[in-house]
């Protein structure tokens, strides 16, 4: 139950721990802070009561709230339904409403410094409320700590995650919230923890309509009659944080109510202080389970986050930047904000119809198109653009009856800087690549890793336990073994993992496990592999990862990884072949590349002398076998044996099979523009190219070297020599220098 108590003295304070209010000095101030104190009322607003598992705590509210920003009248003359520049009166009304609600203060904000202030003076009910939290924490921790000292901590692992996970889920909306962010923290938790804390359901059971819609009009300044036709009795879903209920507004559209749990802000505030002054003394303890944590550092990261997701007027402006950055996508749909009705504790928008994506009524064709219409939006959001919706379970994405995908709930967002997006692309290059030295580095320079860490064991510990998820191909390993196996090794080494890396590993995590329920063989690799490939091909900022992964030391071209990241990249329908031309020329025919160009043009020269040799030989063996049969009279047998194809041939020929039949080369021939356009940028792109002009000529003189060489060969009966025996380029043009690693 939730009872707020009257008070005849109120005052605002200087300062909250949330947000910044106006000074005002006053020489009655400490007498009204005394009688504020004297009276039980807060001088930092009005004094609740909350009920906490069996006790009645009271708490202060620490927020002040803003007064609510209302849009300006319409202008005097307007007409009732339509206003100025020809809009509509609800149009007008609801764009000043948005305009307001964009430039208003941010809502409340958590800072530990004011936090510890204000609640230093409220010592009986922090006692109270941290009696409930540090009993059953120490109590656990204590039957750890005698785990280890018995030697059955690792048999006894998973009863005591189960047990941890319990008393998370009976402490309060706050712990719900922490338990499951901790759930992808490998670096924090061991797997059997991370698996039970997955299993934390955010629901509670509903608090009463009446509380519910006296929140509402006391947010909005208006009766719930004037502004809804009708609100469906029964809440839709009820969480941690609100409650959601269907409504019809006057003008008759369908809309979705969130409400916050009464009081919920103040109950939040209280646990997180008291969280971050346990921090110290759990992270004592910890350390003699031989783990040094600064969870003081992860409660206010903690708490920064839960207040963001809080603010319902902040959830209203992520949906409409994510609406602008993705709704363009002809498969995605973002609902409406109804800005007139929303404030930071009610969000009211646009009501969707629609299922979720494993029902029976969606087809297994729009269920395969939605989920790969849904892994392609989060990879562009979290490696592209930069924002990505953070927590896409079933629960926040529909399937509507014209075969889009809805997301829904923009509370959780996560925000990944450009920097920090090209690490992951160049940790799963590395990954895939299995250089794990390099991977290693990686962290390093991320803040993974303290710098001055010998990273040796933590290589030869990613090579131990990576083999069987990496060691064949792209499509073999799923996104939930590489996240289990990294987890055991950043859980034993001094990792610290920030809070974006940490999102999208719980967002990767989530994706998959909910694809996997539409297709059980679906792996997200298969799909984020293609567009990774398109990326390092097409994206000027990763010419170092694809230099890395295409040229040896010696600065020859890898043919079979350029090849397999080409087809890889071919399975992406966005990728733009134009761009990743350009870029290719410009790295090739650099200045520095000369070395790069002159290996291109001995493997081009070997590849094609190799081929016609072999050419050569299958038809003279050919014609030993058919000559006979020629000149003999009568009929041509109906099946000559033929000698085997050779095997560079057999290559060749499956390498054109494959290219004809891919469904790239079939988008630029239903399109001829597009070839000629493709054409014409690589033709205009080596012509302004000095470089490109003397390659083709060196390559071209090479070749007819080569090829008179062979000429005479045979002419004069002599053993035809492998490619790679005959000079090089740089031998045969009379360069001075010699090859990297030659003598």
């Amino acid at each position: 139950g939730v009872s707020l108590q009257p008070c005849s003295v109120s005052c605002r304070a200087p300062s909250t721990m949330f947000s910044k209010m106006p000074t005002r000095k006053s020489v009655l101030l400490p007498l009204l802070l005394s009688a504020c104190h004297l009276l039980s009322v807060s001088p930092f607003g009005i004094q609740t009561s909350m009920r906490v598992g069996k006790r009645v705590l009271h708490v202060s509210s620490a927020l002040s709230e803003p007064p609510r920003v209302r849009p300006r009248a319409l202008p005097k003359g307007a007409d009732l339904n339509t206003g100025a520049r020809g809009k509509s009166r609800d149009a007008l009304l609801e764009e000043q409403a948005q305009q307001a609600a964009k430039s208003a203060a941010l809502g409340s904000r958590y800072d530990p410094i004011e936090a510890e202030k204000y609640f230093n003076l409220r010592t009986l009910d922090v006692w109270r409320r941290d009696m409930q939290i540090s009993v059953p924490f120490t109590t656990f921790l204590g039957q750890v700590l005698l785990d280890f000292q018995r030697g059955v901590e690792k048999a006894n692992r998973p009863r005591r995650a189960k047990e941890f996970m319990e008393l998370i889920a009976n402490l309060g909306p706050a712990f719900i919230k922490a338990g499951q962010a901790l759930s992808s923290r490998p670096d924090l938790l061991p797997p059997e923890y991370l698996q039970e804390l997955q299993k934390l359901q955010d629901r509670l059971p509903p608090f009463p309509n009446e509380v519910a819609f006296k929140i509402i009009e006391d947010q909005l300044g208006m009766k719930l009659q004037d502004i809804f036709e009708r609100v469906e009795p029964e809440p839709v879903a009820a969480a941690s944080i609100g409650q959601v209920y269907k409504a019809y507004l006057k003008t008759g559209e369908a809309v979705a109510i969130k409400v916050q749990r009464p009081e919920c802000e103040e109950v939040i505030a209280l646990d997180i202080y008291i969280l971050r002054e346990l921090s110290g003394t759990l992270s004592q303890m910890i350390k003699l389970l031989r783990r040094d944590l600064d969870l003081r550092s992860v409660v206010e990261e903690f708490g920064k986050l839960i207040y963001e997701e809080i603010d319902y007027l902040q959830e209203a402006r992520n949906a409409e930047r994510f609406a602008e950055l993705y709704g363009n996508n002809p498969d995605i749909y973002v609902p409406k904000i109804f800005w007139r009705f929303s404030s930071r504790k009610v969000l009211v928008m646009e009501w969707v119809e629609g299922v979720r994506l494993t029902s029976p009524l969606v087809s297994e064709k729009d269920k395969t198109r939605l989920v790969r219409a849904m892994v392609q939006c989060s990879l562009q959001q979290m490696l592209e653009k930069g924002f990505f919706h953070a927590d896409p379970h079933g629960g926040n994405l529909l399937a509507t009856s014209d075969g889009k995908l809805v997301y829904l709930d923009f509370g959780m967002m996560s925000e990944v800087e450009p920097y920090q997006r090209y690490g992951i692309l160049e940790a799963v290059i590395h990954m895939v690549n299995r250089d794990f030295n390099s991977l290693c580095k990686l962290y390093v320079r991320l803040g993974f890793i303290p710098p001055g860490t010998d990273v040796q064991p933590i290589e030869d510990a990613l090579t131990k336990a990576l083999p069987d998820v990496l060691g064949s191909s792209v499509d073999t390993f799923n996104i939930k073994n590489v996240i289990g196996e990294l987890g055991d090794v950043m859980y034993k080494f001094p990792f610290n993992l920030p809070p974006y890396y940490t999102a999208i590993v719980r967002c990767l995590g989530v994706l998959e496990g909910l694809a996997i329920q539409v297709d059980g063989k679906f792996r997200i690799i298969n799909d984020a592999y293609p567009y990774i490939a398109s990326r390092v091909l097409t994206d000027s900022q990763l010419q170092d990862a694809l230099e890395y992964m295409v040229l040896t030391r010696e600065r020859k071209v890898r043919w079979q990884r350029l090849e397999n990241l080409l087809q890889s990249a071919s399975d992406f329908d966005e990728w733009d072949l134009s761009q990743a031309s350009r870029l290719f020329i410009d790295f090739l025919f650099s200045e520095e590349n000369e070395q790069v160009r002159e290996n291109m043009v001995d493997d081009l020269t070997d590849f094609v002398d190799g081929l016609g040799l072999e050419a050569l030989e299958y038809a003279l063996s050919s014609s030993r076998v058919l000559l006979p049969d020629i000149l003999r009279s009568g009929p041509l047998p109906d099946s000559p044996r033929l000698p085997q194809l050779p095997p560079s041939l057999r290559e060749a020929l499956g390498r054109l099979e494959l290219l004809r039949s891919s469904s790239f080369l079939d988008r630029y021939l239903q399109r001829p523009d597009r070839l000629t356009a493709l054409a014409r940028d690589v033709y205009q792109s080596l012509r302004q190219k000095p470089q490109a002009q003397r390659f083709l000529l060196e390559a071209s003189t090479h070749l007819f070297e080569r090829a008179s060489s062979r000429t005479i060969r045979l002419l004069f009966q002599m053993p035809q020599v492998p490619p790679s025996q005959l000079p090089r380029i740089s031998q045969s043009l009379g360069h001075a220098r010699a090859l990297p690693g030659r003598e």
